[in-house]
């Protein structure tokens, strides 16, 4: 397979639709009490695994700057996936 090098392609901006997502889940994830839960509707047009993959993401910065055991189960329900902390 043979590749073109270009020079002078401008680098689009960071795509922040999903940053702020993450964020207000990553919220909502850092106020949640042990069996609690909540549903987050999955975007139209978003692999639910790869959503999944998102949360998961979420969950792992928060683990970092927590000193308690932080741990959370997710499954796709009807709505979206719903999210329970179980640590």
């Amino acid at each position: 397979m043979d590749f073109k090098i270009e020079k002078n392609i401008p680098i689009p901006p960071v795509d922040r639709g999903k940053r702020r997502k993450q964020n207000s889940i990553s919220k909502v994830l850092d106020a949640l009490k042990i069996n609690e839960s909540f549903v987050v509707p999955i975007p139209e047009g978003t692999n639910p695994l790869a959503f999944r993959n998102q949360i998961g993401y979420a969950k792992s910065i928060i683990k970092k700057k927590r000193e308690d055991n932080f741990s959370i189960t997710t499954r796709e329900v009807e709505g979206g996936i719903r999210v329970w902390r179980t640590e």
